[in-house]
């Protein structure tokens, strides 16, 4: 029993430790720091007069700061402020001139505990994401083909005609298809398109080159193509409509009521299985932040009473008057019924066929055995509607949007890039190449050997320090080490576990 007692003494002591040590670190000096200038010299010494140069780094290069000190003031003037910095292996010292310190951003341990049901080659650009949208949920959508075969399927094979997805001519030439005849009309879609090339629609359909908030074309991938579009009770709350709709009409209500939109809208998402977010931001997109057109007045002569907010119908010659004979012939009589009956509208093509992402409207690989049903020939019709959404939404940080990620059976290790004119002067595709280095194999490493070296020594205990201190996150094999009590997170109990072997209190 007193052995009980001590261990847990010991054990409750050194998390206290930890835990202080944790709240100064965090506080203190930036652990990395990014060069500013080129070919700045990593010396053995602080000084510029007797001191041999280790290596030169290139700017934007990033080092991890062991210390700032005093050293000589160099030829090009600043001070006298040196950084003992590490890079490559190397421990020297950079003049402080050059040195820009970097703040590592909070660690979120339920965001990284999530970030492992995705690939490793995801998580990067997700915690850049994250890291300005901490309230965004990302869910790994697990799917029962390769990207490869859901690529060929919308390729079509030996076939041009059969592919499933079309360019604009305005678009380079690397985008089309190597087999197009630029001589044969045959090859025109409707005029002004004609078939993608494997390569392009490898390029829209591999979701890791969606994994950004903004991208170089308004047409190219960006996160919000993922954007889960069905109704969560559980994360899609009033307070997170309010976020998604400040600044906007809908945020003021109507008739002396100012959550009347709000919860229009949440009665709207309940019957038709539509997310309220998706609701609000599709009517904003309709009908602007002001909320002005004569479709959603209910003033309209000879339609008075009467409310189109999503616009369905309104098009020909006399927009609005063509949009209220919809909606009178909807009977959507009112505000919340326009809205409500709108957004079961939306649901009946795409989400009740389990297609609730612009992703999975125009790439339909739920259903890889027929790839039909899919919204747009267009190959980046996805991404421009995602622009739309995006530019709502990004403005409002709180907001906790959820984004469902498809996850491939199997994918390259490298993400599939943008086409070239070598690829279509070649008229070949080039498959992203595999890594040279082998991954570790985590069955074969033990509890605490986070660096896979056989053995637990203070290296291990350091890097799972720096991964919970947010400077240099783990591998999926060294996460699976750092994990001592088999809980599936990395905590400061794992961090203390470690500590007491090293000290001999314990034994794993």
């Amino acid at each position: 029993m007193r052995n009980s007692n001590r261990f847990l003494c010991v054990f409750l002591c050194v998390i206290l430790l930890f835990l202080s040590v944790f709240a100064e670190s965090a506080a203190a000096d930036a652990l990395s720091g990014k060069i500013t200038g080129d070919g700045v010299a990593l010396r053995d010494k602080a000084t510029t007069e007797d001191s041999n140069v280790l290596l030169r780094l290139s700017k934007g290069t990033i080092v991890t700061l062991n210390e700032k000190t005093d050293g000589q003031e160099a030829v090009t003037g600043g001070g006298t402020a040196w950084y003992n910095v590490t890079y490559s292996g190397k421990t020297g010292y950079v003049y402080g001139k050059y040195v820009e310190e970097i703040t590592p951003p909070s660690y979120d341990a339920d965001f990284e505990k999530n970030l492992l049901n995705f690939p490793e080659s995801y998580r990067e650009g997700l915690r850049a994401i994250h890291n300005t949208y901490p309230n965004w949920v990302f869910i790994a959508d697990n799917l029962n083909i390769s990207l490869d075969d859901a690529v060929n399927l919308e390729y079509g094979g030996d076939n041009m005609f059969d592919t499933k997805k079309w360019i604009e001519l305005t678009y380079g030439m690397q985008w089309r298809d190597p087999r197009v005849d630029a001589g044969n009309p045959n090859h025109l879609r409707e005029d002004r398109w004609t078939f993608a090339s494997r390569e392009a629609i490898a390029y829209f359909m591999d979701p890791r080159n969606a994994l950004t908030v903004t991208n170089t074309k308004s047409s190219f991938p960006n996160i919000f193509t993922f954007l889960q579009q069905s109704y969560d009770s559980a994360t899609q709350t009033e307070a997170g409509l309010g976020s998604v709709v400040a600044g906007t009409f809908l945020a003021n209500g109507y008739g002396g009521n100012n959550d009347a939109y709000i919860s229009d809208i949440m009665e709207a998402a309940r019957q038709s299985g539509v997310s309220p977010y998706v609701i609000a931001s599709t009517i904003i997109i309709e009908q602007g932040t002001k909320g002005t057109s004569p479709l959603i007045s209910g003033t309209y002569g000879g339609y008075e009473g009467y409310y189109n907010f999503f616009n369905y119908g309104a098009s020909g010659e006399n927009v609005v008057l063509n949009g209220l004979k919809y909606a009178k012939n909807k009977d959507w009589n009112s505000r919340r019924a326009s809205i409500i009956g709108g957004a079961k509208l939306y649901e009946s093509g795409y989400l009740g066929k389990n297609q609730d992402t612009y992703y999975y409207m125009d790439f339909n690989v739920k259903y890889p055995d027929s790839i039909s049903h899919q919204y747009a020939t267009s190959l980046y019709d996805q991404c421009v509607k995602a622009v739309e959404m995006r530019d709502v939404c990004v403005t409002n940080k709180d907001a906790a949007l959820t984004f469902k990620i498809p996850v491939y059976s199997s994918m390259p290790a490298a993400v599939y890039p943008a086409p070239t004119m070598e690829n279509y002067q070649s008229g070949t595709v080039t498959e992203p190449e595999e890594p040279t280095v082998t991954p570790p194999q985590t069955e074969n490493r033990r509890k605490g050997d986070v660096n896979g070296d056989g053995k637990v020594t203070v290296i291990d205990f350091a890097a799972i320090r720096m991964h919970l201190l947010g400077v240099k996150l783990l591998t999926s094999a060294e996460y699976s080490a750092a994990d001592i009590n088999g809980d599936k997170t990395v905590d400061v109990q794992d961090f203390a576990m470690v500590r007491m072997f090293l000290l001999g209190i314990i034994t794993f």
